[in-house]
């Protein structure tokens, strides 16, 4: 039995908000309307979010899972092969949602500076680094 499999089954009020995307009553508290968004990645993993607030712990025990139940089993690898972990490339659309957001953060902080108020540099310097990684996976793809 796959995660979706496992934890949609024992949700209340599932419904599909779009590919591998679901929502449902969240188990660790009293809903009244769904607050519980579920998404199933490429390869399986699923993630749970609470908009009421409940820890991912919280939900999962609630169910009477753990953790592990939220990922698909283990392909073993063979004695002695040591495969480099397979990294997902972001979706173009996170990316553009994430180059945004650090856009703004800088926005902010040339106003800030313009007006006399106290800028967080290392929130900028954070804020450029983001932006220069997302233009270096951008470039490799």
């Amino acid at each position: 039995m796959s995660p979706a499999d496992r934890v949609l089954g024992a949700l209340a009020g599932v419904r599909r908000t779009g590919p591998g995307r679901w929502s449902a009553i969240c188990p660790a508290h009293v809903d009244r309307r769904p607050s519980l968004s579920i998404r199933e990645l490429d390869d399986g993993r699923l993630l749970l979010h609470c908009f009421g607030g409940c820890d991912v712990d919280e939900v999962v025990g609630a169910l009477g899972l753990q953790l592990a139940d939220l990922h698909p089993p283990r392909r073993d690898r063979s004695p002695g092969v040591g495969a480099p972990r397979e990294r997902r490339p972001w979706s173009a659309g996170d990316l553009l949602r994430l180059a945004a957001f650090e856009s703004t953060v800088v926005a902010i902080g040339l106003c800030d500076a313009m007006v006399g108020r106290r800028v967080d540099f290392d929130r900028l310097l954070l804020a450029a680094e983001t932006l220069g990684s997302i233009a270096e996976v951008t470039h490799a793809r």
